[in-house]
């Protein structure tokens, strides 16, 4: 991908998430089914690095259950990262923190104290990287932070199997993009949460496409499942573990 068109649409979603924290935050107070799921298996004592945390949602899932761990949210947004620090409120037990991280940046592992970390989650995030240099770069990342053994839970949308959400897809030509400049499965979608209609960039993932990104790394992939959404088909989860 054109290093312009991926800094646009990096800026696409920079920019929403920053003027639209708010109403995205009051949608996001509830664990998802899937990463319910996935939470069954990370230890209450895992140090645990969570990709895109948003405001907090599974930071504060884990302190109702008394996590004991290290858990450490990283997001682009400071609005939503805010958010995250007002809602955990005082947590019992475990050690919680917050930062600010762009994925763009190459060097932003090198800001994470803690490279031994047991699980590291991602989740709604890889599908808002524009370009397959900038996704690859990022696993690469992740596996950067992971202990041996370590493991990855990860979800990406599934977006077209909604049909509120497939009426959601705005034409390229609505930002002075056109079609081809852009990959395969990149879809623009607008937010209504709000009193003016919002803009987020998307790359619609296969689990083909999925599971290809990990295995490029070296991950071994444990677990593939669909959940979340009414037809319980909105998201894509895989777990992988470090070879």
């Amino acid at each position: 991908m054109d290093s312009q068109i991926r800094a646009k649409l990096l800026e696409i979603n920079q920019s929403f998430y920053e003027c639209y924290s708010g109403s995205f935050s009051a949608t996001r107070h509830q664990v998802q089914p899937g990463v319910g799921r996935l939470m069954q298996n990370i230890p209450l004592n895992a140090r645990i690095v969570d990709i895109g945390c948003g405001n907090g949602t599974l930071a504060r899932a884990l302190a109702s259950q008394d996590f004991s761990g290290n858990y450490l949210g990283v997001d682009l947004s400071a609005g939503l990262l805010e958010q995250a620090q007002q809602l955990l409120n005082d947590p019992p037990a475990g050690s919680y923190a917050f930062q600010l991280i762009d994925l763009a940046d190459p060097h932003w592992p090198d800001s994470v104290p803690q490279h031994a970390n047991h699980w590291l989650v991602s989740f709604a995030v890889l599908h808002h990287l524009p370009g397959d240099d900038l996704r690859l770069q990022t696993v690469r990342a992740f596996q950067e932070l992971l202990a041996p053994g370590g493991q990855v839970g990860v979800s990406v949308w599934q977006w077209h199997n909604s049909p509120r959400l497939r009426k959601r897809v705005l034409p390229w030509s609505t930002i002075g993009l056109d079609p081809v400049d852009l990959d395969k499965g990149d879809v623009l979608l607008d937010w209504r949460a709000d009193k003016v209609p919002g803009l987020r960039y998307v790359h619609t993932f296969t689990e083909e496409h999925l599971t290809a990104l990990a295995t490029q790394v070296g991950f071994k992939i444990k677990n593939t499942f669909y959940a979340d959404g009414k037809s319980g088909d909105l998201a894509l989860y895989q777990v992988w573990q470090v070879s």
